[in-house]
């Protein structure tokens, strides 16, 4: 027979959810995890759980499209065949530039 062997109406025995030990569970208190833990075994809640950080809006308040428009200029030798010394929408297929040495 244990301390929380008796009878007690409208309570039952409980286990605490650290330490184990049997009591009724009127005095059990519930835990902010969901369980319950007698006296000895309750802790608060961190306060560090409810702290919130301030907004960090990096978004500027206005932008407008650049008023300079960039125009690609294709060079003969950007628009070779040979593989690396080509950009990319200017090659023409099989054509090589007869200034241009291969090595």
């Amino acid at each position: 027979m244990g301390k929380a062997d008796y009878l007690d109406l409208g309570t039952w025995n409980a286990e605490c959810s650290v330490c184990g030990h049997k009591f009724k569970a009127s005095e059990l208190r519930r835990h902010w995890q969901g369980q319950y833990r007698c006296v000895d075994c309750w802790e608060p809640r961190q306060p560090q759980d409810f702290v919130r950080a301030v907004p960090d809006v990096q978004t500027p308040p206005w932008t407008q499209p650049p008023s300079v428009t960039f125009v690609q200029i294709c060079f003969p030798n950007d628009q070779s065949a040979i593989p690396g010394a080509a950009i990319p929408g200017c090659v023409k297929p099989g054509y090589l530039d007869p200034n241009q040495t291969i090595l």
